[in-house]
């Protein structure tokens, strides 16, 4: 986690992010498709929208997943 007031990392485990390459793929892949949603939302119609927020649910529960899958230690 980081401190928002000052940058610093303050959990012990901040190397995961860095070695978790699938994951740090799949939060990039979510923040882009949100981006979009948000730039794009008010052109959407409904089923596009609709459409646009399944997929963002699918990736979501991928970083779950991801997330949540044990590692073994190297």
């Amino acid at each position: 986690m980081t401190d928002s007031a000052n940058g610093e990392t303050n959990a012990p485990d901040s190397d995961d992010r860095r070695t978790n390459e699938v994951l740090r793929a799949l939060v990039s892949e979510m923040l882009e498709r949100v981006r979009e949603v948000t730039r794009r939302t008010s052109a959407w119609s409904a089923a596009e929208r609709a459409q646009a927020e399944a997929e963002l649910e699918a990736i979501m529960a991928h970083v779950r997943r991801e997330a949540t899958t044990e590692r073994k230690e190297d």
